[in-house]
């Protein structure tokens, strides 16, 4: 055979391992839907498991990633309860400012500004007291929501496109890694092929 047409071999096989492997990573989302040839269904891996994918991504994201606990332990921080108090009292004043406004006269024979402040700081006390129970009470609401339920029901909405789209944003790079692994083994593959040729 001739030697220079021996190291096309390499290059062949290398073209070999990338289409191959290109071949098969496009067949995890293609085709979107079955079509019959013959005795045979093709059918993407990914759309025709997306319920499944979508059942277990709900899973691990309920038990793992964003547990009801996980959640209301970030709502129950002071940095958070300070905000949520903060956020109360601006409706607390504006209402009271409001009423200020609409029985001034009435408040004038009671004291004026001096019972305002008194109002004031009441309800500034009692909602320190609400803010914890509140979120308690947040909290059970939480508890009772089914994240993974709430997870499946969004992945099962996204068409085939948006869940190749999502599914390409996380793995993208290590699937081009497997085309280009699936050309480097083929090159060392013709290598090998050409050396049992030239040692034959």
């Amino acid at each position: 055979m001739n030697s220079y047409l021996m190291w096309l071999f390499p290059v062949i096989s290398a073209g070999i391992g990338w289409i191959t492997n290109y071949v098969a990573i496009k067949m995890l989302f293609h085709p979107r839907k079955p079509i019959k040839i013959l005795f045979m269904t093709l059918h993407g891996v990914f759309p025709r498991r997306k319920k499944t994918l979508a059942r277990r991504l709900g899973i691990i994201v309920e038990k793992d990633l964003f547990t009801p606990d996980m959640i209301l332990d970030k709502l129950k921080t002071e940095e958070n309860k300070e905000k949520l108090f903060k956020a109360i009292m601006v409706r607390v004043n504006e209402f009271v400012d409001e009423k200020a406004v609409q029985f001034g006269p009435m408040l004038q024979m009671f004291g004026g500004d001096a019972i305002i402040q008194q109002i004031r700081t009441g309800m500034e006390n009692s909602v320190k007291e609400m803010v914890p129970k509140l979120l308690d009470d947040i909290g059970q609401n939480i508890s009772s929501i089914s994240i993974e339920q709430v997870v499946y029901e969004k992945v099962m909405d996204f068409s085939d496109a948006k869940f190749e789209d999502l599914l390409m944003s996380v793995i993208k790079q290590e699937l081009t890694f497997i085309e280009i692994m699936g050309a480097v083994l083929g090159f060392f593959i013709g290598l090998i092929q050409v050396g049992i040729l030239m040692l034959a």
